[in-house]
């Protein structure tokens, strides 16, 4: 083996010096650099993983406040129906209120009207009597060219205007 050795132009110390210094630079190189390297590398994929992780749950987060953002728009807009209806019903009864308690005041003024328009007629009607037993009398008076006592002037006037009725 020696002849190969020294065929190729290998010297064995030599070789062994660099096997040794081979050595040394990999248990350096492991010791400071890759060591820390592969340190940093898995720090690295660990917040990777952490970062993706926490994505998941704030994605996951955000899914369950939409949901909840839907649910309370519902909520709302229920009861915002329910207020609705509930203000109609509210209105609905107070216009039959006021309609009804129009057509009571109004049939209290007709009421008073006709209670008004019967007086006013039957005072115009005991006019109209008056002055008819006004008429009468002077009539009368003309005709019979004297007057009859006062007594008997009413009495006479009285049947006339029962006559008329």
């Amino acid at each position: 083996m020696n002849s190969l050795i020294d065929a190729l132009g290998l010297d064995l110390r030599i070789l062994i010096a660099q096997f040794v210094n081979f050595a040394i630079l990999v248990f350096v190189l492991w010791k400071f650099a890759y060591k820390p390297v592969f340190k940093i590398l898995e720090e690295r994929r660990e917040k990777i993983k952490k970062g993706i992780e926490d994505s998941e749950k704030s994605e996951k987060r955000l899914e369950e406040a939409e949901s909840e953002k839907n649910e309370i728009i519902a909520e709302a807009r229920r009861q915002a129906n329910e207020l609705i209806e509930e203000a109609k019903g509210k209105a609905d009864i107070r216009y039959q209120e006021i309609v009804n308690k129009a057509k009571g005041d109004l049939q209290v003024v007709i009421e008073d009207e006709k209670e008004k328009i019967a007086s006013y007629r039957k005072q115009a009607f005991n006019e109209v009597k008056k002055d008819a037993a006004i008429l009468i009398t002077s009539a009368l008076e003309k005709i019979l060219d004297e007057k009859i006592d006062e007594k008997k002037d009413k009495e006479i006037i009285e049947n006339i205007i029962k006559d008329l009725n």
